[in-house]
């Protein structure tokens, strides 16, 4: 009767120690970015180009092939070239820092809203681990080199702004965001409200490391539509963006700006590549049909009205995120499951020593 006690007892610990490495093998799974081969954005390619490489529009190591100057660049401001990167600004209060093609963008043919494709490599570090700021900016617009407040560029620009923001003005934390703005010369980006109603898409992603990683991000411009992918942990591109009918004519100039405030980061640019659009997959495809179809029957129910909610406020307040936070490592995992083996072998042992030294029970009939 006992060993039947025991043996029951270790078949019950030997299911939770199953089930429990399966939630950890799953969670894993998550955190490092295993996904099914239809959701995957990874299939998108790598981080370089598929397309024609404009390279008048690129900048990329070795920066300086001509002594002091960028070819077809200008740089200005805090912003500094090393053999490794070009830091916007460094890790000081109060700095700005731009970098801006000079050749205005007219591929050859005769479309007046031509497509593009930007890969661009950056990391944003610094010293802070819970005060940081403010973030860059990326940029395809009308004008070019104006300093001004909106991460080192003017305000009330024509054209598109990609904002990589690391401290919430409207929180008064740190929630990390990537947003989308197309100016019209008059719209202002509004600083209290982290961009406001100029804001036509974004996503909350921390892309802020002190890792020896460093991040990607993938625009794309075709047809009128406008779509982001990133990548912050070498894992594949993540959609951050998908946005309808965006106006982007041709002769506008690219750009990269970056600006602190009384709080400060290290902004680096590490290449910045233009080149012909990529194609969509097939599955990429039918996904972003299917969304542009209900997105215009949301549109139409609201009689044209509808606006996208900002997924930025969707949870609430993101308040003192540490950048630096990560999901947690395989070594890590490896190590806690060692230690419940560990301590569900420690009871199997003890349990059954006391089992075995249990004197039988004598029945009297």
């Amino acid at each position: 009767q006992n060993h039947k006690q025991y043996s029951t007892a270790m078949n019950k610990i030997a299911l939770v120690v199953f089930c429990s490495t399966l939630l950890l093998f799953a969670s894993q799974c998550a955190s490092f970015g295993v996904y099914d081969d239809d959701d995957d954005y990874g299939d998108i390619g790598g981080h370089d180009p598929n397309g024609y490489v404009f390279h008048m529009h690129s900048v990329m190591h070795p920066y300086m092939t001509n002594g002091m100057s960028i070819p077809n660049w200008d740089f200005d401001g805090s912003t500094v070239v090393s053999d490794e990167y070009i830091r916007l600004t460094p890790d000081r209060q109060s700095r700005q820092g731009q970098l801006w093609n000079r050749v205005p963008f007219s591929p050859p043919g005769n479309d007046e809203f031509p497509g593009f494709e930007i890969n661009i490599e950056f990391k944003v570090h610094g010293q802070g681990k819970r005060l940081f700021g403010d973030g860059f900016a990326l940029w395809y617009t009308k004008d070019r080199t104006v300093e001004g407040p909106v991460f080192g560029n003017q305000d009330r620009f024509i054209g598109m702004g990609v904002f990589f923001d690391t401290y919430s003005n409207k929180q008064q934390g740190h929630a990390q965001y990537i947003s989308a703005m197309i100016g019209d010369g008059l719209l202002e980006y509004d600083h209290n409200e982290d961009g406001g109603k100029g804001k036509v898409a974004g996503c909350p992603v921390r892309f802020r490391t002190n890792k020896d990683y460093n991040a990607y991000a993938r625009i794309v411009y075709k047809d009128k539509l406008l779509r982001m992918y990133i990548d912050t942990n070498g894992q594949g591109f993540d959609e951050c963006f998908i946005v309808r009918r965006v106006f982007l004519p041709r002769n506008y100039y690219f750009g990269v700006t970056a600006a602190t405030g009384d709080l400060a980061d290290n902004h680096d640019i590490i290449s910045f590549k233009v080149s012909e659009p990529s194609e969509m997959t097939p599955s990429e495809k039918k996904r972003v049909e299917e969304r542009i179809v209900k997105d215009m029957e949301e549109e139409a129910k609201s009689g044209g009205t509808r606006v996208a909610e900002d997924p930025q406020y969707a949870n609430g307040p993101q308040h003192e995120q540490d950048g630096d936070d990560e999901p947690m490592s395989l070594f890590t995992a490896l190590a806690l499951l060692t230690v419940v083996v560990i301590l569900v072998l420690a009871v199997w042992y003890f349990v059954g020593q006391k089992m075995s030294t249990k004197k039988p029970t004598r029945f009297d009939f």
